[in-house]
């Protein structure tokens, strides 16, 4: 046992010199990949790391003192299956009738080598089906490639670093490690109910990723200067070579100065060259899709760049040039100096320590302004970012602010269907889009098949929750579509024929689709209650007005009872009837009550019923989402402040290339209102 605590020992030690190597990487890929880093995932992704080296380093350590050692027992291969049995029952006295021999067999080299191997790659089965989300089959793939790369590093001689094989290449571990892995992967079934769903974890990344947190502008910041200083450091080294050094010396030029010349050259290139000819990203802001851009999220200007990142080397600088000044005055020379200097030169103790409670204070305080910012998801700015009048925002965010400082209104999101569908996109397709767009967001948030309860009015709004149903459906989802009349009796279109096409198919092929029409109270809170999604697909753009009618007010006021109070399962009491029947959730306030435990994730479609799209009037009632995802452009409603407690985040399905019809739409509106469209 000594040898397996040194080698996991000697794992340990190594272990600071692999996280540190990884780690920038690591960065960068779940930087760009997700947009932030959470920590469970760093938690799981280090702790695999210190894993599968614990595992190669009891595989191949000790290793031989010589590196052309022989090492007879090595020599030849074991490629028997299932040797170690008969060497065993050979070996041992180990009676299946005879208890008295069962405590010491379990003492037996065989039996516990036999489970070391075993136990091996168990956390690796564990890695691949919780966080990985592998199947088993894969799991058995991937658990024999890496025994039998553990194995072939034993009969390679350490791929050909010793002259001869110094461990054994053994059949029977080939298939011990491997079984080790399936038992990983069965033993962690159970837990996987308990932990953290790593699919959610990250959808919450890509949720917090739309931020540029400190760290990301951080990272992105020393990338961009390892980047220019290397490239100045390699072309000083380039011109010296040549006889550039020589050269200027000879014209009385102090190669310092040519030295800071080249890096200020290359600094100016990284930091506003390239933003300007990229509009607003050095190489680093490219590679962590990061932007410089004005605090509305417009286009920022290359003195812009010029500014903000001048003033950041000034303020940086400054406070180190004047220390630096300070400790280079000598006191026996204050008679030579200004009285100024003298001053300075006289309390330099005290103006040394002055400088660092100064700075001491200062990095104290952009540490609470972080961990502030970070706590309340706000933007950390700096100093220079406000005198440049210049933020950094992810390239995500950037475009998302845009959207929503330029809605369009309802009429002009009407145009805008008319001319795709003038252009051979006709409105079935865009809903069959708009359905599958909100699909897909139930799936993000509630990955795995479960009942959904989706609401669908009798306009064109309902015809995308037709079409959202039905994809569930096809993903294995039990939806529950609750609809005031039957398909056939539809009006608008074409909501009409996409639900009967829908309806259709979904009972050809056996889809768990059902259809409740107008069902009493009961049998929708039955529904909700099992429910894991509300999707809200009742009215669109088109509604105004301060009240909802009926059936779809009573459907709101279930869907948003289920979201504040929880299923009928945790009380059924007079007291909670009371709660019901105030209606307190219809009540104006600043903020909903706080969600309960088990409330299901709740979706509007293009804006929350009893939302008004394009004054932002709250009706009552008014459905709660946790996301709302809005098709082809925000409308007004939604960017109001009001609507936020009732919108949740907002996604923009484009559904199209919408940027063509923006422009033509807006040179109309130009038009229309006599003034002249901006290029």
């Amino acid at each position: 046992m000594n040898v397996y605590t040194n080698n996991i020992i000697a794992a340990a030690i190594a272990f600071p010199v692999i996280a540190f190597a990884i780690t920038v990487p690591y960065m960068i890929y779940q930087y760009r990949k997700f947009g932030s880093i959470p920590w469970i995932r760093t938690l799981i992704v280090y702790s695999l790391a210190f894993y599968l080296l614990c595992a190669y380093f009891l595989v191949i350590l000790p290793l031989p003192e010589d590196r052309s050692a022989v090492v007879a027992y090595a020599a030849t291969p074991q490629l028997m299956p299932f040797n170690f049995v008969r060497e065993f029952l050979a070996e041992t006295t180990f009676s299946l009738g005879d208890p008295s021999t069962w405590l010491a067999t379990l003492r037996d080299p065989y039996v516990y080598e036999a489970a070391f191997n075993v136990l091996l790659l168990v956390p690796l089965g564990m890695y691949l089906r919780y966080y990985f989300r592998r199947t088993w089959y894969q799991t058995l793939l991937i658990g024999f490639s890496v025994t039998l790369f553990f194995e072939l590093s034993q009969i390679t001689g350490l791929w050909g670093a010793y002259l001869h094989p110094y461990r054994l290449f053994d059949v029977d571990d080939l298939i011990l490690n491997t079984l080790g892995s399936m038992v990983g992967f069965w033993l962690v079934g159970p837990a996987m109910r308990l932990l953290p769903d790593i699919r959610l974890v990250n959808e919450e990344a890509r949720e917090a990723g739309m931020r540029a947190s400190v760290t990301k502008r951080a990272l992105s910041f020393f990338i961009d200067v390892f980047v220019a200083q290397t490239a100045s450091t390699m072309v000083a080294g380039a011109l010296d070579a040549t006889g550039a050094r020589a050269a200027a010396e000879a014209q009385g030029v102090s190669w310092g100065l040519v030295s800071m010349a080249v890096d200020a050259v290359f600094y100016l290139l990284c930091f506003v060259a390239i933003p300007a000819l990229t509009k607003g990203q050095t190489p680093a802001q490219m590679l962590l899709k990061l932007r410089i851009v004005r605090p509305d999220a417009s286009r920022a200007r290359w003195y812009q760049y010029l500014a903000r990142y001048g003033f950041l080397y000034a303020l940086a600088l400054a406070p180190f040039l004047a220390l630096f000044g300070i400790v280079s005055l000598d006191p026996a020379q204050a008679s030579e100096m200004s009285s100024i200097a003298a001053f300075f030169a006289d309390h330099r103790a005290g103006f040394v320590v002055a400088w660092l409670v100064f700075m001491g204070a200062w990095a104290l305080s952009l540490i609470v302004r972080a961990i502030r910012s970070a706590v309340k998801k706000r933007p950390f700015i700096m100093l220079n970012g406000v005198l440049s009048a210049t933020r950094v925002m992810t390239v995500d965010a950037v475009q998302q602010e845009r959207d929503r400082r330029s809605p369009l209104d309802v009429s002009a999101v009407t145009a805008l269907e008319s001319m795709i569908a003038d252009d051979g996109v006709p409105l079935s397709e865009l809903m069959k889009r708009a359905g599958t767009a909100v699909a897909d967001e139930v799936r993000a948030w509630v990955p795995d098949p479960s009942p959904v309860v989706v609401f669908a009015g009798s306009g064109n709004n309902g015809g995308d929750g037709w079409v959202a149903a039905h994809a569930l459906a096809e993903a294995g989802y039990r939806a529950i579509l609750v609809t005031p009349d039957i398909a056939e009796r539809i009006k608008a279109e074409p909501a009409r024929s996409t639900a009967m096409a829908a309806f259709a198919d979904a009972s050809e092929r056996g889809l768990p689709l059902s259809v409740l029409v107008a069902p009493d109270a009961d049998v929708l809170a039955s529904a909700l209650d099992e429910a894991k999604a509300v999707v809200d697909a009742v009215l669109g753009t088109g509604f105004s007005g301060t009240e909802l009618r009926e059936p779809y007010a009573g459907w709101i006021r279930a869907a948003n009872r289920r979201r504040f109070e929880g299923s009928r399962e945790k009380g059924r009491g007079f007291h909670r009837k009371r709660a019901f029947e105030r209606g307190d959730h219809d009540r104006s306030r600043k903020s909903l009550p706080t969600k309960a435990k088990d409330a299901p994730l709740a979706v509007a479609v293009d804006v929350p019923s009893g939302l008004g799209a394009q004054t932002g009037t709250i009706a009552r009632p008014t459905f709660a989402a946790d996301t709302t995802v809005t098709m082809l452009a925000y409308k007004p409603g939604l960017v109001k402040p009001q609507a936020r407690r009732f919108t949740g985040s907002v996604e923009l399905a484009r559904l199209v290339d919408t940027a063509p019809y923006l422009s033509r739409l807006r040179g109309i509106d130009a038009a229309d209102s006599g003034v002249e469209p901006s290029a």
